[in-house]
C-alpha cells in the first residue's frame, strides 16, 4: 500500500509527537506562518453617550469591557465582590493576605520584599496579541518567561526500580532518538518510496538523522543532547555522553503523556513573556487608565464589596441587585455584561430562559491549585543547574515552576504545586497545613533536602475560594461549546463575558476576547436604537 505525505504525517504525529510533525513539514516546505492577528477594538467615542452600562465582577475581562465602553461614551459602574481587582489574576506580596471559604484560615503572604507568586494567570504566548498589544498600549513592561529548560527535572511513580529524578533532556532525546530511529526502520522498507520520490526519502533520513541523533539509523546519544555522564572539558576531554535510557523504561515513566512535550503544545511554545514585577501589573494597567469625559481612572468606575444577587432584564434595561455592607442596594443601566465566574452566576436569581440559566448550570468547570514557596535559589547550584522552566512529577503537585527572573540572588519564590482536575479536586480538599507539608513531601522526590530551603508557604484551591469557585472552564469537555455559545448569546440588553466562554478558558487572553466581543454587541444594539 503506498504510503502519501498524509499518511506519513499521521505516523510522525502518533510516534514523534508535534515535533516530529514540524521537523517533516518544514523538509516537505509545507511550513507557513499564520498571518497576525488584529487586537484593537475601533468604536466611535460618542456612540455611548447618555447611556450607562452595570459591570459585574472586576477581572481582566469586566475591566477591558469598562475600558472599551468609557472610551465609547458609555457611563459605566463596576459591581465586585472583593476587596480587590483582578478576578482570578492575583499576585501575592509581603503583606497580602487571603482565605478560602469555611474554616479555612487566612494566610498572609510573608514573602522578602520584592518577591512574589503569581496565585493565578503566570505567562503569556506571543501568539496573544490581545493581551501584547494592551501591554503594548498601557507600557506595562516585559520580560521572558522560561516554560521549558532541558535542565529540568521529571520524576516518575510508574518508573520501577528506578524512581530517581533525572533532567528532561534524557527523557525527550532518548526518546526522540528511538523515535526517529523507529521511524528510520519503517521508511527503508521496500515500496514505500512509491508516493514519496527518491529525493523526498532521501531528505527524509536526512532529516531523521538529525532530528533522532542517529548513527547509521541507530540511536546512541552520541551527540550529548540527552547528557553527558562526564561533561566536555579542555581540549583532550571530549566528554562522555550517557547512555541512553530503555525505550520500554521511558515508556512505562509515563512522562511522555502529559509532561516533557508539553512545549510543543500551542498555548506553550516559545516565545512566553510575563510582566516585570508580577502578573498584576497587567490588571492594575487597566485600573489606571484614565477616563476619556471626565476626571478619575477606570479602578474609580470600581464599587468594592458589592455582591450580586439577582439579575432581571426587561425590553431596554437591566437591573441588578447587589448586597453591601449597610444593606442590599440595586442599580438599573441601560445594558450589563457579566463576568461573574460561572458556578457563581449559576446561583443567583435571575428572569433570564430557562435554556440561558441550564446552560449556565452544566457549563463544565475544572478547578485548580497552587503553592508558593520562598526559597533559597538551591536550584541554580552546580548539581541542578536549572534557570528558569519547570520540573514534572506524576504526583499530585505535578509541576514546579522556577523563576524566570532575579538569576544568581540569594533568594526566590517557587511555585511548588500547580495542578487541576482531579489532582486538584483531592488536592484542595486538604486542610492548608496538610497541603504545605504533601508540597514538602513530593518535592523532595524531586529535589532532595527540598524542605530545608522552601518556607513561608501559601496554598491556594480555585474552587476554594468564594468568589471565584474553579480555576477555569473546560473547554475540552463534548459538551463545553454547546452550552458556552448559548451563554455567548446577548440576552436582550444582557451579555456574558470572560475566558469561561472561549476557547482559551484560564488565560487572559480569552477574557479580552469575550470582552470585546461584549463591547462589540452593544454597539451594534446602540447604533440601531440610534438610527431609531
Amino acid at each position: 500500500m503506498p504510503v502519501t505525505r498524509r499518511a506519513l504525517l499521521n505516523v510522525m504525529a502518533k510516534v514523534g509527537g508535534a515535533s516530529a510533525v514540524y521537523e517533516t513539514l518544514a523538509v516537505l516546505d509545507f511550513l507557513k506562518a499564520p498571518p497576525a492577528m488584529a487586537a484593537s477594538l475601533d468604536i466611535p467615542g460618542d456612540l455611548g453617550a447618555g447611556k450607562t452600562v452595570v459591570i459585574l465582577g472586576a477581572g481582566v475581562s469586566a475591566l477591558c469591557a469598562a475600558y472599551e465602553l468609557d472610551r465609547a461614551g458609555y457611563d459605566c459602574i463596576v459591581l465586585e465582590a472583593t476587596r480587590r481587582l483582578g478576578g482570578r489574576s492575583l499576585t501575592l506580596r509581603r503583606g497580602d493576605s487571603f482565605k478560602e471559604m469555611g474554616a479555612a484560615p487566612l494566610q498572609t503572604c510573608e514573602f522578602d520584599e520584592g518577591l512574589y507568586l503569581n496565585a493565578g494567570p503566570g505567562r503569556i504566548p506571543h501568539h496573544h496579541t490581545h493581551v501584547i498589544d494592551y501591554c503594548r498600549r498601557f507600557g506595562v513592561a516585559m520580560q521572558p518567561y522560561i516554560f521549558a529548560s532541558r535542565a529540568n527535572l521529571a520524576y516518575s511513580d510508574k518508573s520501577g526500580s528506578n524512581q530517581q529524578p533525572m533532567p528532561v533532556r534524557r527523557y525527550l532525546y532518548d526518546l526522540q532518538g528511538y523515535v526517529a530511529e523507529l521511524l528510520d526502520k519503517c521508511s527503508n522498507k521496500a515500496g514505500l518510496d512509491q508516493s514519496l520520490t527518491k529525493d523526498d526519502l532521501g531528505k527524509f533520513h536526512a532529516m531523521l538523522e538529525k532530528f533522532g541523533d542517529l548513527s547509521n539509523g541507530t540511536y546512541k546519544n552520541e551527540a550529548g543532547r540527552a547528557g553527558y555522564s562526564i561533561p566536555p572539558g579542555l581540549a583532550d576531554q571530549p566528554g562522555k555522553p550517557l547512555t541512553p535510557l530503555r525505550l520500554d523504561e521511558i515508556l512505562k515513566s509515563d512522562l511522555w503523556n502529559d509532561y516533557i512535550f508539553r512545549d510543543i503544545n500551542y498555548e506553550w511554545q516559545t516565545s512566553l513573556m510575563e510582566p516585570v514585577g508580577g502578573m498584576d501589573m497587567f490588571v492594575k494597567s487597566f485600573g489606571r487608565q484614565p477616563l476619556a469625559r471626565q476626571l478619575g481612572s477606570i479602578e474609580g468606575l470600581i464599587r468594592y464589596g458589592a455582591k450580586v444577587t439577582e439579575i432581571n432584564v426587561s425590553n431596554d434595561k437591566v437591573t441588578v441587585a447587589f448586597e453591601e455592607r449597610d444593606g442590599p442596594r440595586s442599580v438599573v443601566a441601560d445594558f450589563c455584561v457579566s463576568a461573574i465566574p460561572m458556578p457563581i452566576f449559576r446561583t443567583l436569581r435571575t428572569n433570564l430562559p430557562a435554556e440561558y440559566m441550564n446552560a449556565a448550570k452544566n457549563l463544565p468547570v475544572d478547578p485548580a491549585g497552587k503553592v508558593g514557596w520562598q526559597s533559597e535559589r538551591f536550584w541554580e547550584n552546580d548539581k541542578d543547574q536549572i534557570f528558569g522552566g519547570i520540573s514534572w512529577t506524576t504526583e499530585d503537585i505535578t509541576q514546579i515552576w522556577y523563576p524566570s527572573f532575579g538569576y544568581l540572588s540569594a533568594k526566590g519564590t517557587l511555585t511548588g504545586a500547580y495542578m487541576y482536575g482531579e489532582r486538584a479536586v483531592r488536592f484542595n480538599s486538604l486542610p492548608v497545613a496538610a497541603r504545605l507539608e504533601e508540597a514538602r513531601k513530593q518535592g523532595e522526590k524531586l529535589h532532595p533536602g527540598y524542605g530545608n530551603f522552601v518556607k513561608h508557604g501559601l496554598a491556594i484551591g480555585w474552587n476554594n475560594m468564594e468568589f471565584e469557585r474553579m480555576g477555569w472552564a473546560n473547554e475540552g469537555d463534548p459538551s463545553f461549546a454547546q452550552h458556552a455559545k448559548t451563554l455567548s448569546e446577548p440576552q436582550g440588553h444582557f451579555h456574558m463575558a470572560g475566558d469561561q466562554l472561549t476557547n482559551w478558558s484560564g488565560w487572559q487572553e480569552g477574557a479580552l476576547l469575550s470582552a470585546q466581543v461584549a463591547v462589540a454587541s452593544i454597539d451594534r444594539i446602540a447604533k440601531t436604537q440610534t438610527k431609531r
